[in-house]
């Protein structure tokens, strides 16, 4: 694995703390629901049932402010503080980030009127708590749309329970109220129908389908195309023999490019120093892992100067810094290459290179 600008905590953070918030917000959801038909653990007295699902509620709070701050402070996505509260002005995924902010700033409403419920009265306080549906149903929206973990079974599974489980308390408070139908009621009941469709067919139709990244507003720098990394085509006549160092050292970039579906690349683009000067393109593809690659394969371009036929060939051997790949020009001529990078911080690299050659048609200084 290779990393890369991003400290690996961040990542995890972002996406452990969404899910956990969105499972928080379940509970806090259901929990509510049952207070509200005065439901209550067998030799347990109904304040404790309120008790936890208050302290839940700010335990969601907190959950969801240390999402916010890891996903500003990462700066892999263009996401401003101000988005986390002003809604849909977001350059990134200006509505699926949109309707976090929503999500957000209807919990805090509902969060500071609980905890002000003397002062307000029912009457105020029970408003905003109806809110509490729409709070949790925007939230499942939000963490779909924008989440990269949105194809994994594992989040489909956790997305499914949550609905059930809501669903499943709101048709129990509707029934519980019968025959006294209201109009708040009737609209409750609408939503625990329509919530699993709706949701359902949208996460087929976007999330689940390819190109989603592109679909959903995801600057298109951010954006990295699936093919392997490609140069000139290959001359169609055999090259001349050219002269290869055995050894040269090269400067260059490398960058993470986080892709749909928790895959990721990561790109090393390096120029050797002296004569001849070579470019040397390396492509890492696998699963997210932190600030890196969990590599499934690899890909390498060798492009030597004055119009010669480019080397590529897989990488055959990844440990820390260290790659290993044996490139073909397409013309019986091979080589062993070794790449011993060095990647700081700011992405800025540094690379050993040492160059072996396979076959006949290559020369070395």
């Amino acid at each position: 694995m290779i990393g890369l600008t991003s400290s690996k905590a961040l990542w995890y953070l972002t996406r452990g703390t969404g899910v956990v918030s969105l499972l928080l917000l379940t509970t806090v959801t259901v929990l509510g629901i049952l207070n509200s038909v005065r439901w209550a653990p067998q030799g347990q007295p109904r304040f404790v049932l309120q008790r936890v699902h208050r302290n839940l509620s700010l335990l969601a709070v907190a959950f969801i402010l240390v999402h916010i701050a890891t996903a500003e402070i990462d700066g892999f996505a263009p996401i401003r503080w101000l988005d986390a509260i002003v809604p849909f002005g977001s350059a990134y995924r200006p509505i699926w980030l949109g309707l976090g902010a929503v999500a957000f700033d209807l919990l805090i409403a509902v969060a500071v009127t609980s905890l002000l419920r003397a002062r307000l009265g029912y009457r105020a306080w029970r408003a905003v708590h109806w809110t509490s549906y729409a709070l949790w149903a925007v939230a499942v929206f939000h963490g779909l749309g924008i989440g990269s973990d949105a194809r994994q079974v594992w989040m489909i599974a956790l997305v499914v329970a949550s609905v059930v489980a809501v669903v499943s308390a709101s048709a129990w408070r509707v029934a519980v109220g019968w025959p006294g139908w209201t109009p708040t009621r009737v609209g409750l009941a609408l939503g625990a129908i329509a919530t699993p469709v709706v949701l359902g067919a949208w996460l087929v139709a976007g999330p689940l389908q390819p190109g989603w990244a592109a679909r959903a507003g995801a600057p298109k720098r951010l954006l990295v195309p699936s093919a392997s990394i490609v140069s000139t085509p290959p001359a169609t006549t055999p090259p001349s023999p050219i002269m290869l160092p055995a050894r040269a050292t090269g400067q260059g970039t490398t960058q993470l490019h986080r892709l749909s579906g928790g895959l990721a690349r990561v790109v090393v683009s390096l120029q050797t120093q002296g004569a001849p000067s070579l470019d040397v393109r390396v492509a890492l593809n696998g699963q997210q892992f932190g600030t890196g690659v969990s590599m499934t394969s690899g890909s390498v371009v060798l492009t030597p100067p004055d119009g010669a036929a480019p080397y590529r060939g897989p990488v055959t051997g990844l440990s820390g810094g260290d790659i290993a790949a044996t490139l073909s020009d397409g013309h019986g001529d091979q080589i062993a290459l070794s790449l011993a990078l060095e990647i700081a911080s700011s992405g800025r690299t540094a690379a050993q290179l040492a160059i072996q050659p396979l076959a006949t048609g290559v020369a070395q200084a």
